[in-house]
């Protein structure tokens, strides 16, 4: 039985080559040998990052409706996650003044 002694982060490491040597106790010892591939498999185990902690736009009044105020750009460390990301306003927009893309 093979077991991990730490967490496996797929990001950091993909895979393993291990050598697992087997060896008898006979008067004359034999011994044999073999590869393991070991894969780690791909999780969703980070959250998404934005390129900046916090953001400072700012908007004129009365601008016309659909003025683009701001782009985030946000990075999911995952493995093939970041194509996943979507974006939702959760607070702070209760008359509904703002409106985001989800996908961009």
């Amino acid at each position: 039985v093979i077991r991990t002694q730490e967490l496996l982060d797929h990001e950091t490491v993909p895979h393993y080559w291990l050598t697992v040597y087997a060896t008898d106790r006979g008067v004359v010892p034999l011994s044999s040998f073999v590869e393991v591939y070991v894969e780690v498999q791909d999780v969703n185990d980070n959250a998404p990052q934005t390129s900046e902690p916090v953001y400072y736009p700012s908007v004129m009044e009365n601008s016309p409706k659909d003025v683009s105020i701001i782009q985030i750009e946000a990075f999911d460390p995952d493995t093939k996650s970041s194509e996943k990301l979507s974006y939702k306003i959760t607070s702070g927009n209760p008359q509904g003044f703002f409106s985001i893309n989800p996908k961009t």
